[in-house]
């Protein structure tokens, strides 16, 4: 929820994602480095750039607190987009990322990777029956 400088690698495109044990699904505190596409590190050295160097955070408040409000801020532009607020969440991005990079022809270990899943039954959660039948054949080229 709160990503800090020393968690990015600009150098080697990477993140380190931690849970911590008061996570309510985590079982114990992890870790793992997880790869970023060049037009993200780019952003990301721009931004590391200009912001303060007294403040760790990627994305703090004018305090150097923790930003929490993500979903209000979601909300907040949703409505302004005329849109109904019930259909957008925070997760839904990381579902539509999941989704669209399997209906593209990414294979489910990478996605399962990407995600951080520790078994690929979190991942096939994005295969539903509607999908795609080209993600379906690539679901039946891996496990043939």
């Amino acid at each position: 929820m709160h990503c800090s400088w020393d968690d990015i690698n600009l150098t080697r495109a990477t993140v380190t994602v931690r849970t911590s044990r008061s996570t309510v699904s985590a079982r114990r505190a992890t870790a793992s480095v997880r790869s970023i596409p060049a037009r993200l590190v780019k952003e990301l050295k721009a931004l590391k750039a200009k912001s303060d160097k007294t403040c760790g955070l990627v994305f703090p408040t004018s305090g150097c607190n923790p930003k929490q409000n993500f979903l209000d801020d979601l909300k907040a532009y949703v409505e302004h987009s005329k849109l109904k607020k019930e259909d957008f969440w925070l997760h839904k991005f990381r579902t539509t990322f999941a989704t669209w990079s399997l209906w593209a022809g990414v294979d489910l270990r990478t996605v399962q990777q990407w995600l951080g899943h520790s078994d690929m039954e979190s991942t096939m959660r994005y295969l539903k029956s509607s999908r795609s039948q080209q993600v379906r054949e690539k679901v039946n080229e891996i496990f043939a």
